[in-house]
């Protein structure tokens, strides 16, 4: 049964329509803001500044934007929501579920597709606090509306099973699973969580049973995706090799690490830097590319690449590459330079407790 607080938050009328689930994000919000979404008359500028620097990964500016439109008495919900996902992207989970929480109350009577998307982001937020029975009970109350959304079952099976109830989590898992048969990326990001959560041998059934199901469909780098998750590295190479001279990041990465995994750290290091000579520069080739060659004692060749995919500007992995470039400048041993950086680092991302730890070693050098 959905607790009473999960329907509090939710259940606020007549069930519509969803557009799409965490991806009503910061363009098409500026969109609707832009053209007077909302029915709102009043002036929303600053919100339209916040939502368009979330856009931009500018998630410290964004907050003082959204408090500049809360002392302006701009459309309250969707900046309690901008500024959630601000302090999301600054890693503050607190602030953010508090933010998501006051975007909820102040949303109108008619259950939207925003609302729904806010919830789902107000679950993100309990997940990355460890609040796993919270999240459970907001993807419950999700379901008890729309009882065919596989996401809401996929996210539900991963705040189950980090509760160890692993039976209800693969019931969960195989429902998202009936509703969209065909989704190899929903089967590996399941084998994913149950991996994490110390079940990866009952994890690659599934991607066994796609395999048998799908086998005569799959195009030959979908079995390589398979074969790599499947940890049978000699076939997923052998499937991923033409990724190198293709155009798409996501199999150059998997195919890149596939060579890692083999030991062949030098092939890994040509498959990442051929791709990116060939193709648009990816924050995630470069991140891992540095890693790859901070595995090998490649510091000053780490530091380019690091450097490069900062250059690049905001991304998903710009907080990842700032905090490697910062250890790369350690094994170097440019302690002084690694402090300048990591001050720097911690006023933009002030919770990461990984990056306090290597703050408290760099005041030791």
């Amino acid at each position: 049964m959905v607790s009473e607080h999960g329907r509090k938050i939710l259940i606020k009328g007549k069930n519509k329509k969803r557009i799409s689930i965490i991806k009503l994000g910061a363009a098409a919000l500026t969109a609707v803001l832009l053209t007077g979404g909302c029915g709102k008359k009043q002036e929303n500028t600053n919100l339209t500044a916040g939502m368009e620097q979330v856009e931009q990964y500018d998630f410290q500016e964004a907050v003082e934007s959204f408090e500049k439109a809360l002392l302006n008495n701009e459309d309250l919900e969707l900046t309690y929501r901008g500024q959630g996902l601000a302090y999301m992207g600054l890693g503050n989970y607190a602030d953010a579920e508090t933010a998501f929480l006051k975007s909820i109350q102040n949303a109108g009577n008619s259950l939207t597709d925003l609302e729904y998307d806010t919830n789902f982001y107000l679950a993100a937020a309990y997940m990355k606090q460890g609040k796993y029975k919270q999240a459970e009970e907001i993807y419950a109350a999700i379901l008890a509306l729309r009882k065919k959304d596989k996401d809401a079952y996929y996210l539900r099976a991963c705040a189950i099973l980090r509760q160890n109830r692993y039976e209800e989590a693969v019931a969960d898992f195989e429902k998202a699973f009936s509703l969209d048969a065909g989704n190899l990326a929903l089967r590996t990001d399941a084998y994913v969580e149950m991996q994490a959560a110390g079940f990866g041998e009952e994890g690659k059934t599934y991607l066994q049973q796609f395999m048998g199901e799908n086998d005569k469909k799959l195009k030959e780098e979908e079995k390589g995706v398979i074969y790599y998750y499947l940890e049978d590295y000699n076939n997923a190479r052998i499937n991923l090799d033409s990724a190198v001279n293709g155009k798409d990041p996501k199999l150059a990465l998997l195919l890149a690490q596939t060579y890692e995994k083999l030991g062949d750290m030098n092939y890994a290091t040509v498959v990442y830097q051929t791709f990116l000579d060939a193709n648009e520069p990816d924050a995630a080739l470069y991140n891992s590319y540095g890693i790859c060659l901070m595995r090998q004692g490649k510091y000053e060749e780490a530091v380019t690449v690091f450097e490069s995919g900062i250059d690049m500007g905001n991304s998903d992995y710009l907080q990842e590459l700032r905090y490697n470039l910062i250890v790369a400048k350690e094994y170097l041993g440019k302690f002084s330079e690694a402090k300048t950086m990591m001050q720097a680092y911690l006023q933009v991302y002030p919770d990461d407790a990984r990056a306090k730890k290597e703050n408290d070693f760099l005041k030791t050098r």
